[in-house]
C-alpha cells in the first residue's frame, strides 16, 4: 500500500492500534465523488488535497477498503478546529521536554519559545509515516531560510536503525530524536504518524494524524508566525 489518500481516510478513525493493522487500499478500491460518480484514484487524491473535501463512508472487507467516498469539508476553514484529543486542546500548553537529536543537538521547549515548532511522531516500520515524508520535506524546505520555524521529529527507533534508514532514503527536513517512546506517551500520541504545531508560546495550535494534505499544516504554521 503506497497510496497517500489512505492517510486522509484513516484519519477518520479512532486510532489506538499500530498503523499496519488498518485496512489497506488496493487496485480494486473504488473512489466515489460527492454526487456518486466514480472517480479515478488521481482525481480523488486531487480533491482531497484541496482541503475542501473529506473522506466519507469508507467501506472495508477484511483487510482491504472496498470503496471510499467524498463529502464537503465541515467548514471552509483550512485549519482543523479541534484537536485529536482533549490532552492536546488548542491554546493549552504542551508538556515541557528536553530532547537530543541524532546530530547531538539538544532541544528544549523553553529554548524554543518565540518560535513556531512543528513536531512529527513516527517510526521506521510505519508505511504511512514514510508516505508523508516527501510532503513534509517540501514544507520544511520552504522554511529553511528562516529560523523562526523549527521542525523536530520524535522517532520510536534506536539511533543505529534511524541512521541507516535516513542514509538509504534521505532526510525529510526534520531533526530526528531517537528512542522517543516516552516523549510520545508524554504527548498522548495514539496513532502514527502524528504532526503537531506549537505556537510561539509553546501552546498547541494544530494536531493531525497524517499530513498528506499539507494545506492545513502550512496554514497553521502561517497562523503561528502571525501571532
Amino acid at each position: 500500500m503506497r497510496l497517500p489518500l489512505l492517510l486522509a481516510a484513516l484519519s477518520l478513525f479512532a486510532l489506538s492500534a499500530a498503523a499496519q493493522q488498518r485496512p489497506k487500499i488496493n487496485r480494486h478500491t473504488v473512489y466515489i465523488d460527492v454526487d456518486g460518480r466514480v472517480l479515478s484514484k488521481d482525481d480523488y487524491k486531487a480533491k482531497l488535497r484541496t482541503g475542501h473535501f473529506k473522506v466519507d463512508n469508507p467501506q472495508a472487507e477484511g483487510k482491504s477498503f472496498v470503496s471510499l467516498s467524498l463529502r464537503p469539508a465541515d467548514t471552509p476553514d483550512a485549519v482543523r478546529l479541534k484537536a485529536l484529543t482533549p490532552q492536546r486542546a488548542f491554546t493549552t500548553a504542551a508538556p515541557a521536554f528536553t530532547a537530543t537529536d541524532l546530530q547531538g543537538r539538544q532541544f528544549t521547549l523553553e529554548a524554543l519559545r518565540g518560535k513556531v515548532v512543528v513536531l512529527n511522531f513516527w517510526f521506521v516500520n510505519c508505511p504511512y509515516c514514510i508516505e508523508e515524508m516527501p510532503n513534509l520535506k517540501r514544507v520544511a524546505t520552504s522554511y529553511q531560510p528562516q529560523d523562526d520555524v523549527v521542525f523536530l521529529s520524535f522517532a520510536l527507533d534506536k539511533p543505529e536503525r534511524l541512521k541507516k534508514f535516513l542514509q538509504q532514503r534521505g532526510d525529510f527536513g526534520f531533526a530526528v530524536v531517537p528512542e522517543a517512546k516516552g516523549m510520545a506517551q508524554q504527548f498522548a500520541i495514539a496513532g502514527y504518524p502524528t504532526t503537531i504545531v506549537l505556537n510561539k508560546q509553546g501552546q498547541y495550535l494544530y494536531d493531525q494524524e497524517f499530513t498528506d494534505n499539507t494545506v492545513r499544516l502550512e496554514d497553521a504554521i502561517r497562523r503561528g508566525l502571525r501571532e
